[in-house]
Order: C-alpha cells, then sequence, then structure tokens
C-alpha cells in the first residue's frame, strides 16, 4: 500500500501529525479510484495513473487537487522544510494555482513573507483563483470574500490563521445541507397558533437547560436552572464575543464559588482522578496558548457573522462549538458554554426562528454514547501524544501542541451535530409542542369532572402519559388513594385520548368523551 497526498508527506518529513481521517494510496489492481475501510481506517484507493512522482510539490499537488486543505499537515511541514522548493515553484510558473496557493498559504500559515522578486508574482491579467477548492471543504461563499491582490487568491477560508477547523464535504454531509433544516423548522412551527408557540418555546428552553446539566449528570438548582435558561434566551442578542464576554457566560453556568475572572491559567485536564492514580482522558492546550487560540475562535466566529449566508450554518456552529470546548478555556463549565455555543450560532445565523431554541441537549442526552465518540474522535489522538501528570501538576504538559487545536478536522463532529438537528427538527420539535396540546386537552377535562388537590391534576397526566396510560398501583398508593375505581377508568381514558395513547380495555371503551 504506496502512499500518496498528505499520508506520503506525513511519512516522508516525519511530521508529527494527527492521524488523517482517510489516507491515500495507488493500487495497481485500479483504473478508477474507490473508497474501503481498513482496519477501522478510511483508505481511498487510486490507480497508477494518479500516482505522482516522489517529489514534494508532486504530492502536495496531489493532495490540494484531491484531498483539499490539511492546514494542520501545511504547518507542519512548512516550519520543517522552509521556502526554498516554494519560491522555486512561484518562480517556474507564476500564474500557476498551485505555486499561488501554497505561497498565500505559507505566508498565512507561518506569519512569515515569502522573499519573491516583484517580476515573480502574478501579473494583473491572472485570474484570482480560491484558496480552499470549494467542491472539497466547506468554505465561505466567494463573493464575500477578501481578494488577496499579492498572489490572485481569494480566501474563502472560514478562520484565520490563529484558528481555522475544516469540514469536508463528504456525501452525508452533502445531502444534511441540501434538505435545509432550517425552513423545515420554520414549517413545523407554522402549523400551530403563536400562542402556543410562546409556550412551547418556554417549555423547550427549560427542557434544553435541564438537559444540558443532565448530560454531564449534574442536577442544578433551581436558581442555576434558571439562570441558564436565561442565557438561553440572550443566545439570540448577538452579543460580541471577547474574553469578558465569555467570562461573564462562565459565571453564569456554573456555582459562584467556581466563578472565573479569566480564562485559565492552568493545566487542565479530563479524566478520573482514583487517589493513588489518574486516567488521564484528554489533555487541552496549554495555559499560555489558550488565550491566542480562544482570540482566534472569536475570529473566525466574527469573520462568519459579517456574512451570515456565506457559510452552512450547522458547519459553522460545529467548528466552534467543538473548537472550544477541545480548547477548555475554563476550569469548569466548558461542556455547558459549548452547548450554548450551539445555541448562539444558529441564532446569529438565522437558523433558528427568533424566541426558539431547538432542543438538542435532549437529543445528545439520548445519544451520549456517540456523542462520547464524537468527543473522542479527537481527544483520544491528541492524549496518545500527550504527556501530563496530574500528580504532578506544575510539571508542563508536552505534545498537546496549539497547531493540533488550531487545525482540526471537525468533520466527524459536524456529522454528529447535523444528526442531532435532524432528529430535533424532524421528530422532537413537533413532538414536544404535541405533547402541550395533548396536556391541555388532559388538563381541560380532567379539571371539569373533578376538583384536583394541589398539583396533583399535572402529577397524574404525566405519570399516566409516562405509563402509557395507566396509573400504576405504586402511584395510586402514595398519591391518588382518594379516586374510586370508575374515577381512575375514566381518568386514565381522558389522558389517554388527550396524547392518542390507543388504550383498548372493555371497561372504560364505553365511557363518554369528556
Amino acid at each position: 500500500m504506496e502512499k500518496i497526498g498528505y499520508a506520503y508527506l506525513v511519512e516522508r518529513f516525519q511530521l508529527p501529525a494527527l492521524p488523517l481521517p482517510v489516507i491515500r494510496t495507488v493500487s495497481a489492481a485500479l483504473t478508477g479510484r474507490r473508497t474501503r475501510d481498513h482496519g477501522g481506517q478510511a483508505v481511498e484507493e487510486f490507480g497508477l495513473s494518479y500516482q505522482p512522482t516522489s517529489t514534494m510539490m508532486a504530492h502536495l499537488r496531489f493532495a490540494l487537487r484531491y484531498e483539499g486543505l490539511n492546514l494542520q499537515v501545511l504547518s507542519l511541514l512548512f516550519e520543517k522544510v522552509g521556502t526554498q522548493e516554494i519560491i522555486a515553484a512561484l518562480l517556474a510558473q507564476p500564474a500557476g494555482p498551485l505555486p499561488r496557493r501554497l505561497s498565500y498559504l505559507f505566508e498565512w500559515l507561518t506569519g512569515r513573507t515569502l522573499d519573491v522578486p516583484v517580476n515573480a508574482l502574478p501579473t494583473k491579467k491572472v485570474r484570482y483563483v480560491s484558496v480552499l477548492d470549494e467542491s472539497l471543504q466547506f468554505g465561505l461563499a466567494l463573493a464575500s470574500c477578501p481578494r488577496i491582490e499579492r498572489y490572485r487568491i481569494i480566501d474563502n477560508l472560514p478562520g484565520t490563521g490563529a484558528f481555522c477547523p475544516l469540514v469536508r464535504k463528504t456525501p452525508y454531509l452533502l445531502t444534511m445541507a441540501s434538505k435545509d433544516l432550517k425552513e423545515r423548522t420554520l414549517a413545523t412551527l407554522a402549523k400551530y397558533d403563536r400562542a402556543l408557540i410562546l409556550r412551547a418555546a418556554t417549555y423547550l428552553y427549560l427542557k434544553e437547560t435541564h438537559s444540558s446539566f443532565e448530560v454531564e449528570r449534574v442536577k442544578p438548582s433551581t436558581s442555576k436552572a434558571q439562570r441558564f435558561a436565561d442565557l438561553l434566551h440572550d443566545a439570540e442578542s448577538g452579543t460580541p464575543l471577547s474574553e469578558e464576554r465569555f467570562v461573564e457566560l462562565q459565571n453564569a453556568v456554573v456555582d459562584p464559588r467556581f466563578a472565573e475572572a479569566s480564562y485559565r491559567q492552568i493545566q487542565n485536564w479530563v479524566g478520573n482522578d482514583y487517589g493513588y492514580r489518574a486516567r488521564v482522558d484528554f489533555v487541552p492546550p496549554r495555559p499560555q496558548d489558550v488565550r491566542p487560540l480562544m482570540e482566534g475562535l472569536i475570529s473566525l466566529v466574527e469573520r462568519v457573522r459579517a456574512r451570515p449566508a456565506s457559510i452552512d450554518a450547522v458547519i459553522a456552529a460545529s467548528m466552534t462549538s467543538f473548537g472550544f470546548v477541545f480548547i477548555h478555556p475554563f476550569e469548569d463549565g466548558n461542556g455547558r458554554l459549548h452547548r450554548y455555543l450551539i445555541h448562539e450560532q444558529l441564532s446569529s445565523a438565522g437558523f433558528t426562528p427568533k424566541g426558539i431554541i431547538l432542543p438538542v441537549s435532549a437529543v445528545i442526552l439520548a445519544n451520549l454514547d456517540r456523542y462520547k465518540e464524537t468527543l473522542e474522535a479527537f481527544s483520544r489522538h491528541v492524549r496518545d501524544r500527550t504527556s501530563y501528570d496530574p500528580q504532578v501538576p506544575t510539571a508542563p504538559a508536552t505534545g498537546n501542541d496549539p497547531v493540533y487545536f488550531r487545525y482540526f478536522d471537525a468533520t466527524e463532529q459536524a456529522s454528529f451535530l447535523y444528526d442531532a438537528l435532524e432528529r430535533t427538527v424532524e421528530k422532537d420539535l413537533d413532538e414536544e409542542i404535541s405533547f402541550l396540546l395533548g396536556f391541555d386537552r388532559a388538563q381541560g377535562a380532567l379539571s371539569a369532572l373533578a376538583d384536583w388537590p394541589a398539583h396533583s391534576l399535572d402529577t397524574f397526566i404525566q405519570v399516566v402519559r409516562q405509563n402509557e396510560g395507566r396509573l400504576s398501583i405504586n402511584k395510586r398508593k402514595s398519591h391518588f388513594e382518594w379516586m374510586t375505581a370508575e374515577e381512575l377508568a375514566r381518568f386514565e381514558a381522558i389522558v389517554g385520548r388527550a396524547f392518542n395513547l390507543g388504550i383498548e380495555r372493555e371497561d372504560i371503551a364505553d365511557l363518554p368523551s369528556p
């Protein structure tokens, strides 16, 4: 299996890159190309006619044409090989798209200007070319992007050199993007009257609040839950992000005793401390790297917000929200803020209607194993190359270099978020509103038939619905012994009809509707 493209460059130059999401190889058995799974690793095989010559530039040409941009590999490569070959390629072909793209990327990634004679730069007659191939990865719409005269390049990268995760255009993500979940959300809401939507919104904010805490197996106090719900309400305000804003958000989602005044100043870690030893699952970037990475994340958000229609909203939300939780800029509250950022980004992009929140955390809660796998798709590779001992916290971690957090592949994370949103829009949103309608029907009919002790009416509806139309023996003994058998049968039937539970029982079949 002979590697080509980025896989060849990583191996030849011994680059300490994270594992590639897809490895490209050549095969004598093929004339075209195919993708297969090789022991859990995606491998795309190409026929011999695709094989590059054994030079760095030939493999870079293949990589940019068939793989897109791997900014992490390019950054590590440029630091190792210097400028000679890139300048030589530009001198040989000033108008060539490849030398121009590589020259721009070198300066963009390293912050250093190439020493290129003016007569070796492309003339104004040369057509502009985008630095990111939109057929392979999600970038900004070309019409809204800056044009770089020096290399006749259109910079359609979603972020800056300080922070720029990328997402590949897989068949799944292309299918999801074409579904236009934003319009489907509006179509679902249009079926109900405004008053019901407002009630549903209040309910959904509370549900999202409790689900977000429950993901971390935390039961919030009433005041803490209210603070987080208020924060979610404020997500659509479009308040500019900054360190001060993130500190304000962190203070709002944690116990006041754990409120922080700035980004963290220590090395944090994720795992379990068993006393005699610690199991480290993930080591975020070193404290001195946090602020530059967060400034880069904020720049990406500003770049996207300035052009809200220029990139898919879910893709952008994936980059920022998962980028945030990987950076882990605080000692506490990172997970909740990560899920809050999903809503803020979707709201600021106009994906979510004003005054409504999509209960994404409820879907995450129902799919915790998949959520954990999505986080570990990135974190385990960083962990495998990181050395850190929590028992000696003053000793700095090694291996958790900022390049891994700055330029990660967010395809897996974007796929998870799209999957969660599709289920939310196509199933959960309708179900939640239908639940409120059923609750209203049951409440109205039951309150007309009996005087209910305080709070017992709502409790009865909830427990009967949860038990598929029946009141359990234990619940009847503990809360509803005052009911006669006839009343119980009638009341259960009302709840069953209100929620369309489809109960078929002889003892209630002939009861009149309320």
